[in-house]
């Protein structure tokens, strides 16, 4: 009989030394699983495991699920969505757009000034009042752009930066726009054209490999960009600030709201590149300043 107890007791020992086992087995695996890290984000503390040892009453009010609450999340009103109504409306066939209005244009007031001419242009053109041409005006233009363009040290001690130009713009209320760039100038065009046409607002061009600045009002195309995806470029609509000065490199520009083929465009629109700094994101690609629809805005 003694020699019975003794088997059980150790029976008993097994179980309960299986059953540490087990728990610490089950700790050691939730404290070494880890969720994939993004390189850079900081990694999540793991939690201390909690043994729950007092079974909870049965009229305890239930926890929501996992599932309802992602399910309650789902229920909260979506920010309302803008409509805005394009003018002209959404045809088939050839398509022609100008934004260009008599006495927009504004000539850059100095060597170092064309995006402020070119943003002063461009507010013109935005605007439906009289057109602004003061030259104190463009000069703050041109300190803003100073002031909102990073990388000083690449850039050097005159110019603006890209997006120190679409800061200038997005900061006195004629935004949203950013920078963006492709790699082929059609598409580039392509682009410029798409968004001009949606958001009823001119474009910035990159030129002179990064140099200067032209503003597009306007384009024609096979097809209308708000109707069809299927559309190419034919010919744009162009200001160059620079006009009525002669380059000793890139020679005379043209007048202002020049209608020029797109394939002209290979004279002055040209891959990003300049020679003090490099710069990853642009280098090689056909840059724009390029307006956008404001957040919960679509346009048709």
């Amino acid at each position: 009989m003694a020699h019975s107890g003794r088997s059980r007791k150790r029976g008993r020992i097994a179980v309960l030394a299986l059953a540490g086992v087990l728990v610490v087995g089950a700790c050691s695996s939730l404290a070494g699983d880890e969720l994939a890290v993004v390189p850079g984000t900081p990694r999540p503390k793991t939690p201390p495991v909690e043994i729950v040892r007092k079974t909870p009453s049965p009229r305890s009010a239930p926890r929501p699920t996992e599932a309802a609450r992602g399910s309650i999340e789902t229920e909260r009103p979506r920010p309302r969505v803008k409509t805005i109504k394009l003018q002209p409306r959404p045809v088939r066939g050839p398509f022609e757009m100008d934004l260009f209005k008599k006495g927009d244009f504004v000539h850059q007031a100095t060597k170092d000034w064309c995006v402020a001419g070119s943003t002063q242009t461009m507010m013109n053109i935005i605007d439906r009042g009289k057109p602004n041409h003061s030259t104190d005006f463009q000069a703050r233009l041109y300190r803003r752009g100073r002031e909102l363009s990073p990388n000083k040290r690449k850039l050097g001690p005159i110019g603006i930066d890209l997006s120190g130009w679409a800061e200038l713009l997005n900061t006195r209320g004629y935004g949203p726009y950013v920078v963006d760039g492709l790699g082929t100038r059609r598409g580039a065009i392509r682009k410029a054209a798409k968004a001009l046409r949606r958001t009823n607002r001119p474009v910035g061009l990159v030129t002179w490999r990064g140099a200067h600045s032209w503003v597009m009002s306007g384009f024609t195309a096979t097809a209308d960009p708000a109707y069809t995806n299927d559309f190419q470029v034919k010919k744009v609509y162009i200001e160059d600030t620079w006009y009525p000065s002669v380059s000793t490199i890139w020679g005379a520009s043209r007048p202002p709201d020049a209608l020029v083929p797109v394939a002209a465009l290979a004279e002055d629109y040209l891959p990003y590149r300049r020679p003090r700094a490099r710069y990853p994101q642009r280098d090689g690609k056909f840059m724009l300043i390029l307006p956008e629809l404001p957040p919960n805005t679509v346009a048709r």
